[in-house]
């Protein structure tokens, strides 16, 4: 077995600093969401993996896409909290 690195390419890279770059807008529009990215540009959204990679399929075939899943914010909810 080798342990050599996985090269993340180029196209992967500016998915992740776009990623990063709208986290928090993505938060709050997909929170407990996958999401399925092209070049900045979402092109499938889902409750689980496999249904995004499947729409993501879809769309563009065979072309390089990033899979992201969007955490929730801790929210008083979130952590059972009442009054």
């Amino acid at each position: 077995m080798s342990e050599e690195e996985v090269q993340e390419s180029e196209r992967d890279l500016a998915n992740d600093e776009w990623f990063k770059d709208n986290y928090i807008e993505l938060m709050q529009k997909h929170s407990r969401q996958w999401i399925a990215v092209v070049a900045g540009k979402i092109i499938a959204t889902g409750p689980t993996k496999g249904d995004v990679v499947e729409k993501a399929d879809e769309a563009v075939g065979d072309q390089e896409y990033s899979l992201y899943f969007i955490a929730p914010t801790a929210t008083a909810t979130d952590a059972g909290y009442q009054h």
